[in-house]
C-alpha cells in the first residue's frame, strides 16, 4: 500500500517538472535561510485562482468557444491568425498585465486549436513574449515595471523613454518572426457555438473587472477573493474542482525559494560590487532574472544600484530565455502541457529557441545604449 502511494507520488511529481523543482528548490535553499511566511506575494496567488475560476466559467459556458469562432472567421490562415493573437496578447498585457494577458488568451488559442487544424505550439510560444514584451510598456503591466517606477520615483516621461523603445523595437521584432510561420489555410470543422447562461455571464464578466480592479489596487485583493469565491460557490460551485492547484503550489514554491536565495547574507554582501556600472547593472539583471526571475530579480538589485534605465532593460527582456524568467512564461507552459501533456518536450525545445533568440538579438541591441 505505501509502495503504490509513494509510486504515485513520484509519477506525478515526474509529470510536472515545474512542480518538482520548485518544491526541490524550497528544500534546498532552506537549508540555507529560514523560509518566511512573507516571502509569499499572496496577492498574486489570489489573483492567479480567481482568474483561474473566471476563465474555467467561461469555458463552461462557451464564451471562449463563442469567440475562438470569431477569430478564426476574420483570419484567413495561420500566419495571420498567430499575428493577430500575438498583437491582442501585446496590447491585453499593457493594460492588464502579462499574466492575465496569457490567462485570457491562451484558453482562445487551446479552443481554436482543438476545433481545427491550427497547429499552436510556435504561435503559443510567440504569444508568451509577446506578453512579457508588451507588458513592458506601461508601469502596470508588469510588477517589476510597477516596482521600478516607484522605488526610483520616476515620471511618466522618464519611464516612456524606457519603455517606448523596447515596445517599438520588440513589436516590430515580433512581426518579423511571425513569418516563420505558413500561410496555411485553416480547416476547421465547427457547428454555430451558441452561448448559454448569458445571465451568469454577465454576473462573471463583471467579477473579472473586479479582479483587474484588485490587479490594479483599487478594490482590496482579498475584498475581491471573498466576493469571487462566494459568488461562484452560489451559481457554480463545481468550477472549484476545475482549477489547476498544483499550479499555485508551484507558485507559492517560487516564492519560498526566491525568498530564500535573495536574503542570504553573502549573495547580498557582493551585489553592490557587481553593479558598479550601467553595464553591469543591466548584464547582472538579465542573468539574474533567467535563475529566480525578473520580478525577484529586480527587488533584489534595486538598493545596490542607481542605474534606473539598466535594470529597467535588464528587467523586461531579461524575462525572455528560460521558462522561469518570467513568471508569466510559466504560466504559459502549464496551460499547455495541461491540455497537451505529450508534446511539452516540442514545447520546451521551441520555446527555449525563440526566447534566447529574442534575448540575444534585444539584449545586443540595448547593451549597446547602455
Amino acid at each position: 500500500m505505501a509502495i503504490n502511494v509513494l509510486n504515485k507520488i513520484k509519477l506525478k511529481l515526474c509529470e510536472d517538472i515545474f512542480f518538482s523543482a520548485s518544491l526541490l528548490a524550497v528544500i534546498i535553499t532552506s537549508f540555507f535561510n529560514i523560509p518566511r511566511i512573507d516571502y509569499i506575494d499572496f496577492k498574486v496567488i489570489a489573483c492567479l485562482f480567481e482568474l483561474m475560476i473566471i476563465i474555467k466559467v467561461f469555458e463552461e459556458y462557451s464564451l471562449l468557444s463563442y469567440i475562438s469562432v470569431a477569430i478564426l472567421n476574420s483570419c484567413k490562415n495561420q500566419r495571420i491568425l498567430t499575428q493577430v493573437l500575438c498583437l491582442i496578447s501585446f496590447v491585453f498585457s499593457m493594460l492588464l498585465t502579462n499574466d492575465v494577458s496569457l490567462l485570457t488568451v491562451l484558453p482562445i488559442m487551446v479552443l481554436i486549436s482543438q476545433k481545427s487544424d491550427f497547429n499552436i505550439i510556435i504561435p503559443s510560444v510567440m504569444v508568451t513574449i509577446s506578453a512579457n514584451l508588451g507588458s513592458s510598456a506601461t508601469p502596470m503591466g508588469n510588477p517589476q515595471n510597477l516596482y521600478i517606477f516607484s522605488f526610483f520615483k520616476l515620471n511618466a516621461k522618464s519611464f516612456f523613454d524606457f519603455s517606448l523603445p523596447i515596445c517599438i523595437i520588440s513589436l516590430i521584432l515580433i512581426i518579423l518572426i511571425s513569418f516563420i510561420i505558413k500561410p496555411k489555410q485553416i480547416n476547421c470543422d465547427m457547428s454555430c457555438i451558441k452561448v448559454v447562461e448569458k445571465k451568469k455571464i454577465g454576473i462573471f464578466s463583471i467579477l473579472f473587472v473586479l479582479i483587474i480592479l484588485s490587479v490594479f489596487g483599487m478594490v482590496y485583493y482579498l475584498a475581491s477573493l471573498f466576493v469571487v469565491v462566494l459568488i461562484t460557490f452560489i451559481l457554480n460551485k463545481s468550477t472549484f474542482k476545475k482549477v489547476d492547484y498544483r499550479l499555485l503550489i508551484t507558485f507559492i514554491c517560487f516564492f519560498i525559494a526566491v525568498g530564500n536565495i535573495s536574503n542570504i547574507s553573502i549573495l547580498k554582501s557582493n551585489l553592490s560590487n557587481i553593479t558598479q556600472t550601467m553595464g553591469a547593472s543591466y548584464i547582472v539583471s538579465i542573468i539574474l532574472s533567467q535563475m529566480i526571475s525578473n520580478v525577484p530579480s529586480t527587488i533584489l538589485l534595486a538598493p545596490f544600484t542607481k542605474y534606473s534605465y539598466a535594470l529597467f532593460c535588464g528587467a523586461n527582456i531579461g524575462g525572455l530565455g528560460t521558462p522561469i524568467a518570467s513568471l508569466a512564461s510559466l504560466i504559459s507552459y502549464k496551460i499547455f502541457v495541461n491540455e497537451y501533456p505529450e508534446k511539452k518536450k516540442e514545447y520546451l525545445m521551441k520555446f527555449t529557441i525563440l526566447n534566447f533568440f529574442f534575448l540575444v538579438v534585444l539584449g545586443t541591441f540595448f547593451y549597446s545604449r547602455m
